[in-house]
């Protein structure tokens, strides 16, 4: 799949699962060319798993493309309309990357941030309130996105579990700046085992937030629709990989990194590996 001019960060989901009374970590890892390009065919023996620096013997290992519980969070403060109104034309209103099986919640954003949409898994509900609410607001003031992108990682605390993966798309027009409780608002992602993607319709740019919950960010200069549909696929694919949880006390905070061994990575010159940086115990 090529994808055009794009600046990609990553993605991943890493959440606490049981299983048989063993509590395992599922790291979600994904694998990019030099051109954005997937890399699929990479076997459970390409990948070291570190947790806390120690190598962990992955268990379970598979490609995967899940459903989505999937928050959209539009921006839709001064100078956005324009912008999303041609996300909205591109995509035809929807979401072709979407799929049975996905929910999507509806949120919008400015100097604060409200749901228009709680989870739903009609598309058509999805699009009316896009068109109906977000659309039909008014456009304007400041741009508060890292506050929004929080609060979007604690309403998944009022969900219960599910097989979906847990995503926030923000749709915006620049990266977020950085954000004194930056540190917070990654633990909170992590808690809530979600990860936050960014589709800037605007300049480039580094979110570290994004970065650090294993996200992407693509930033579009070409057709808005296919860049929403390819940050829905890197957001649904990967390699998902699970270890027994080290012994932690519940709510300790443990971190990840995922690698590629160094025979995979001469077989595979020039991809790199993006995974969440670290989870929460349960």
């Amino acid at each position: 799949m090529k994808i055009p001019a794009l600046l990609l960060i990553g993605a991943t989901i890493a959440s606490a699962q049981f299983r048989a009374g063993v509590s395992l970590v599922r790291v979600d890892a994904e694998v990019v060319d030099a051109n954005g390009h997937i890399v699929e065919g990479l076997k459970k023996d390409d990948f070291r798993v570190l947790d806390e620096g120690m190598p962990q013997t992955l268990v379970s290992f598979n490609f995967a493309e899940d459903p989505l519980d999937l928050i959209l969070l539009f921006d839709v403060s001064g100078g956005m309309k324009n912008k999303i109104l041609s996300i909205v034309r591109a995509t035809e209103l929807g979401f072709n990357e979407l799929r049975h099986g996905d929910r999507v919640s509806v949120r919008a954003f400015s100097t604060y941030s409200s749901e228009y949409l709680p989870f739903n898994d009609d598309m058509q509900e999805v699009n009316v309130a896009i068109l109906t609410r977000v659309l039909s607001m008014g456009f304007g003031g400041g741009s508060k996105f890292e506050p929004a992108a929080d609060e979007a990682a604690l309403r998944f605390r009022q969900e219960g579990k599910t097989k979906r993966k847990r995503a926030v798309l923000a749709i915006t027009g620049k990266p977020g700046a950085r954000e004194p409780n930056e540190d917070g608002i990654v633990r909170d992602f992590w808690g809530s085992d979600a990860v936050l993607s960014e589709l800037l319709l605007g300049p480039t740019g580094m979110n570290a937030v994004v970065d650090k919950t294993g996200g992407i960010t693509i930033a579009t200069t070409g057709i808005p629709g296919d860049a929403f549909r390819d940050s829905v696929h890197y957001l649904r694919s990967g390699y998902a990989m699970y270890y027994a949880q080290p012994e932690a006390g519940a709510g300790t905070l443990r971190r990840v990194e995922v690698q590629l061994t160094d025979d995979a990575a001469r077989r595979f010159p020039g991809v790199s590996v993006h995974a969440r940086a670290g989870y929460v115990t349960p």
